[in-house]
């Protein structure tokens, strides 16, 4: 069904509109600061006198644990700041609070400093004799800057999602199509930087299949958010599933290393006694995480001279071996209390398959909408963009339906890609290289090439390890070689994963292995291609045994690159499996064809309207963290420029950005000098390596000065290549989320339209840059920065059924819809746009009306069947900020290409971003060539690019 409006799960505050809401605050008295701080500094190396702010992030985590009524608004306390602090649901007795408190100072206490003096703080501090204050808070409060971007006060982020949470508590719990449902929700404690507020459906539901037993709940969230060039700021109500962990091994549940796992807690009665009812309503979250000194796993603040240790508590948290062992009997409660596991895919699969379809999302959403006040409203739908073409003139098309047609259109595409890497290689012959491990995939990989290049025949050279295939266009000749040891795992145990000179010398040896394998291929001018077998990253006993990273920097010595193939997983359906062998064959060497430059540049069609040497580029950035394998953090900018001009396969038509010589390369050579910079672990054996999980104290109060000289090596990386950019008119494109904190100007709060602004320096005319220089800034749904949304084309209340109220019937009445999309509203000079991706291959097993609660009745069987266990997948919006336009331009146009450029003719579905990030984001691969699993995510879905930013896939679906 075709939609004609987009729906949003987004609100905004009426103009002028006002809400207020009664909350107990706290402000830490002016000594207390001065004295805390002092306390702090003594345990620091740098110098003490950079640090202004007193770190309260974990005293944060201990409150979300004991006291999950007290939401917290700030991660570092200046000692200059008059402002609360904390706010609370109701009053705090100050004897709970002042245990509480008590537990933090120790534990900000430095092992230099002598118990004594604590003590004797303490008592002079005299905790219990804080009061907190009874007030009224203005909760839309806030301005715009003067481009007109909203302004909030800055504790909104976290006090008016809490508060639109508070209200939903009181409504009837949420009934799902004729009352066959019923869920109630409980509210979350959240830490300072986990910004908004969370519900989760509790009891938990249950979904039994073969496998066992799982659990999920429904969860909603709320977060504050502002776009740029808009007054009023945005409330994002997200809805999705939250899976409990519940699968156990041998050795019980497998909980990932070096990362926390929370846990939610519902006790019966509060842990700390006097707690009001005000406080203890909400579900407490505490963390567990391998104790490496205690050599098991324990709670993140527990332990001999943790923070919990020091607090007398009404009920025992439960023992993490006890919760580990059988998490599903905590689920059902013990002793009094229930414990759930939050279940990450790193644990493994589960039976619920994550994320809702808009059968769930839609009615939910609408359920808690009657929880806002009468300040705030739902946006507008969103119109389609009709002016401009949404799609390029050569996007993918499919096949044709009778066999001849299909054959010559097949015949056409392989031509084609035969000439564009006889064009790339500079000659008309090709070498390959396959090292495989299982006799399928090389079965399946040779025909796969055949398949792609349109090639039959395969001529024998001198062995059935050497292929050759001859074409007009083409001579393609293939080396077929065992992997052998080099696709095993590092000879590492877990003794070494921890010994960095252990890790540096199992990588240097793997790494002279591969190249030695690949030498001839050394002297090459141009790089070669590699395709590798290796085993899934949960066949190493340890992480840092993966050898990826040592087969890529090996084959990089031997100027190849390299793409990586997995073994296919076992499936009962053969023919399922087979098909998906195949599918995987082809993608893995497009992706191998990728890394050579050859991807085909989407054709507007604006001609006329647009610069004819219009060319396009994307800025990224990479971080790679200490605890990966190179075990040194690093800052890698990279770029990419794309000139559609030059044609399918030329050398010039996709290159990068080297910012250490200043030059345009190749794209093939951007990823060996990419992983040139790669850094062999250095240091001695028993160095502490940071752990995963964000770290919320650092940062603030520490003199910034690290971080400004990384916004300033940004701001020159970003100058030099916009320099080597003004010769042709450009089409830049930055991506907010990526970049935002070291290209500071990209924030909502300083970005302005057609300038641009450089770290240090005041944002200048985008002219000065470039007289053909356009920008566009891009959102994606990280962080729930872009909402949710459901294509709508019926009518309904712009404030969702009241409560208790039935939900209408689903059918129809909301699904997906592609296209570029505005606000009704929008005049011509407007800057914000979405672009939205119809359903690709990763949601083919998707259906809109499948639903983890209620039947749907399947085709005219009669059959009918709840779907936990389907697949939910929902395209995220893109947001397109034109922020740089040329005096005359149309904005609508540039976002038109924009959003063209996220289908190329090559692919079969929208890529989640336009291809030059996303040609950039893929070479980043080759800085970072192992990665930290994902996360659980609450909706989570396979982006449309095939996979999130932090995971590295062994081919490009």
């Amino acid at each position: 069904m075709k939609y004609s409006n987009v729906r949003l799960a987004a609100y905004q505050p009426h103009p002028g509109a006002a809400w207020n809401a009664e909350y107990h605050t706290l402000v830490l008295p002016r000594h207390y600061r001065e004295a805390l701080l002092a306390l702090y500094r003594r345990g620091l190396k740098r110098d003490p006198e950079q640090c202004r702010s007193l770190p309260v992030g974990r005293f944060n985590s201990l409150l979300q644990s004991l006291l999950p009524g007290i939401v917290s608004v700030a991660k570092w306390v200046d000692v200059e700041d008059e402002a609360p602090w904390l706010y609370a649901h109701g009053p705090v007795p100050p004897e709970v609070f002042a245990a509480v408190f008590t537990a933090w100072v120790w534990d900000l206490r430095p092992d230099s400093v002598p118990r004594r003096e604590v003590r004797q703080l303490i008592a002079g501090l005299a905790p219990a004799t804080l009061r907190w204050e009874r007030g009224k808070i203005p909760l839309l409060a806030g301005g715009a800057n003067t481009v007109g971007t909203a302004q909030p006060d800055p504790r909104l982020y976290q006090l008016l999602p809490d508060a639109i949470a508070q209200q939903a508590l009181q409504l009837s719990p949420f009934k799902h199509e004729k009352g066959s449902l019923s869920l109630s929700f409980r509210t979350v404690a959240r830490r300072s930087f986990e910004r908004g507020a969370e519900l989760v459906s509790w009891p938990p539901d249950l979904h039994v299949d073969k496998r066992g037993e799982w659990f999920f709940s429904a969860v909603i969230g709320v977060t504050l958010q502002t776009v740029p060039f808009h007054p009023l700021p945005r409330i994002h109500v997200r809805t999705g599933v939250r899976r409990w962990a519940t699968g156990t091994g041998r050795n019980g549940l497998f909980l990932p290393a070096r990362r926390a796992t929370s846990v939610f807690l519902k006790p019966s009665a509060p842990w700390l006694k006097g707690t009001s009812p005000q406080l203890a309503g909400s579900f407490s979250v505490a963390r567990m995480r391998y104790d490496r000194q205690a050599k098991a796993v324990a709670w993140e603040h527990g332990g001999p001279t943790g923070m919990l240790s020091r607090l007398t508590l009404e009920g025992d948290f439960p023992e993490p071996a006890d919760l580990l062992s059988d998490p599903a009997r905590w689920l059902r409660g013990v002793s009094g209390l229930e414990a759930a596991v939050v279940h990450s895919t790193a644990m493994g699969s589960h039976g619920v398959m994550p994320g809702l379809m808009p059968r769930d999302r839609v009615p939910l959403t609408e359920w808690f909408e009657s929880a806002f006040p009468d300040a705030i409203g739902r946006l507008p739908d969103l119109e389609r963009v009709t002016k401009h073409r949404p799609a390029p003139v050569n996007r993918a098309r499919s096949l044709p339906a009778d066999e001849v047609g299909r054959s010559e259109e097949k015949a056409r595409r392989a031509r084609q890609r035969r000439e564009g890497l006889a064009r790339l290689n500079g000659g008309r012959t090709i070498d390959l290289d396959f090292l495989w491990n299982t006799s399928e995939i090389r079965i399946a990989m040779v025909k796969g090439l055949e398949e792609l290049l349109g090639l039959s025949g395969p001529e024998p050279e001198g062995s059935d390890d050497r292929l050759a295939w001859h074409t007009p266009e083409l001579d393609v000749r293939l080396r077929l070689q065992r992997i052998s040891a080099l696709g095993g795992g590092l000879p590492l145990d877990k003794a070494d994963r921890r010994r960095t000179v252990a890790i540096r010398a199992a990588i240097q040896s793997r790494r002279t292995e591969t190249a030695a394998r690949l030498a001839r291929n050394a002297s090459r001018e141009r790089p070669a291609l590699a395709v590798l077998e290796i085993l899934e990253r949960g066949s190493y006993e340890i992480s840092e045994a993966d050898p990826k990273f040592a087969l890529r920097l090996g084959c990089g010595d031997a100027r190849t690159l390299s793409q990586f193939v997995l073994p296919q997983p076992p499936d009962k359906n053969t023919k399922r499996r087979a098909t998906a062998l195949e599918a995987k064959a082809v993608e893995t060497w497009t992706d191998g064809f990728r890394q050579l430059g050859l991807r085909a540049v989407p054709e507007h069609g604006f001609e006329g309207d647009t610069p004819e040497d219009l060319q396009y580029a994307a800025f990224w950035l990479v971080r790679r963290l200490a605890s990966g394998p190179t075990r040194e953090a690093a800052l890698v900018p990279i770029a990419i420029r794309i000139r559609p001009q030059e044609g399918y396969g030329a050398p010039e038509a996709i290159t990068g950005w080297d910012a250490r010589t200043g030059e345009w390369v190749p794209y093939a050579e951007l990823h060996l000098r990419l992983a040139a910079q790669a850094v062999l672990p250095v240091g001695e054996d028993g160095e502490d390596l940071p752990d995963d999980d964000p770290v919320e104290e650092a940062g603030r109060g520490e003199g910034g000065s690290v971080r400004d000289a990384q916004r300033e090596a940004v701001s020159r990386a970003v100058q030099e290549m916009l320099f080597s950019l003004r010769d042709r008119p450009t089409l830049l494109l930055a991506h907010a989320q990526n970049s935002r904190q070291l290209w500071t100007w990209l924030q909502n709060a300083e970005i302005e339209p057609d300038r641009i602004g450089l770290y240090g320096r005041e944002p200048q005319p985008l002219g000065t840059q470039g007289s053909g220089l356009r920008l566009v800034r891009l959102r994606s749904q990280t962080g729930f920065e872009t909402p949710q949304w459901w294509g709508h084309g019926g009518d309904a209340s712009p404030k969702g059924p009241e409560a208790g109220e039935e939900a209408p019937e689903p059918a129809n009445r909301a699904g997906i819809a592609e296209g570029l999309w505005r606000h009704p509203s929008a005049g011509p000079d407007d800057r914000l746009f979405v672009s939205a991706a119809e359903r690709g291959w990763a949601g083919q097993g998707a259906i809109v009306n499948a639903s983890r609660w209620v039947t749907r009745e399947i085709g005219k069987s009669g059959v009918s069947k709840v779907e936990t266990g389907r697949i939910a997948w929902n395209p995220g919006l893109l947001e397109l900020a034109v922020v740089g336009c040329q005096p005359g331009d149309d904005p609508e146009l540039w976002a038109a290409l924009t959003h063209q450029l996220r289908r190329t003719p090559d692919y079969r579905s929208y890529l989640a971003l336009p291809l030059p990030l996303h040609l950039a984001k893929l070479a980043g691969e080759y800085v970072l060539p192992a990665t930290a699993e994902p996360e659980e995510a609450d909706d989570a879905a396979p982006a449309a690019d095939g996979g999130s930013e932090a995971v590295q896939l062994a081919f490009d679906l």
